[in-house]
């Protein structure tokens, strides 16, 4: 199974605490914020991934290089121009060619990638997305669910109609190969807002992965300090660079 991670974004809001730092290089105890998604990654087995870059890509790529150091495997698909959340995944849509995961890169996680391939495969899904009660509904991405998890609609914020839940998308998705149809080449699509309503109404089947597991969005300095803390004082669940599961435990592999 292949990782897609986003990391293109200008983490504007961070400069005041991290400077010219690329969001996804923002340090945390002293280990960049992609190097934590390269733990949980490679700790279920995930080692072939795919950075997507835009803004100081030549950071990134220098830091990450070719993925040895970290025990996985990187290639990089930059953007010569922004286009979006899923115009960037679909610039990398050939080696897509079975079901891989897409991450963002200013989230900070750690949860059961098994478990969550395992649910997508048993709804048969095109896409599942991970959801969880988030604290800020105002400036969150809302997901509405059936009682079989089935994803209903989509309200982003400012929209004018705002669903009554506190279910928010976590910036985490599982994937088919045929959801990249719906993003049309060479222009800015997001997932949420553009791709995902689309394939609703075109009958697809997508589902919500409801989960309390750590997930947490360093995209504001409020967000990030909440961030650091948690890791400092141990409310982090992750296993750093030494832990790997064994092959036999790594079910998505």
């Amino acid at each position: 199974m292949r990782a897609v991670i986003l990391a293109g974004g200008r983490g504007s809001r961070l400069q005041a605490l991290t400077g010219d730092l690329p969001k996804v290089l923002v340090p945390i105890a002293g280990r960049p914020l992609l190097e934590y998604l390269f733990d949980v990654l490679r700790y279920h087995g995930i080692t072939d991934i795919v950075l997507c870059t835009g803004h100081a890509a030549e950071k990134i790529e220098a830091w990450a290089g070719d993925g040895t150091r970290f025990g996985v495997r990187i290639r990089s698909s930059r953007e010569a121009v922004p286009l979006g959340t899923a115009g960037a995944v679909r610039n990398v849509r050939y080696p897509l060619e079975e079901t891989f995961l897409v991450l963002y890169g200013d989230v900070l996680c750690w949860l059961d990638l098994s478990s969550l391939v395992c649910f997508h495969r048993d709804k048969k899904a095109a896409a599942t997305l991970v959801v969880h009660p988030t604290s800020h509904p105002e400036d969150s991405d809302l997901v509405e669910i059936d009682a079989e998890g089935r994803i209903t609609s989509f309200s982003r914020p400012g929209s004018e109609r705002r669903p009554r839940t506190d279910l928010s998308s976590a910036a985490l998705y599982v994937l088919e190969p045929r959801s990249l149809f719906y993003i049309p080449p060479g222009v800015p699509k997001d997932f949420v807002k553009d791709v995902f309503p689309e394939m609703l109404r075109a009958g697809e089947r997508l589902y919500g992965y409801r989960t309390a597991e750590y997930l947490k969005d360093i995209g504001t300095p409020q967000r990030y300090e909440e961030a650091l803390e948690d890791v400092r004082q141990g409310r982090y669940p992750g296993r750093g660079p030494d832990h790997q599961r064994s092959p036999e435990g790594a079910q998505t592999s």
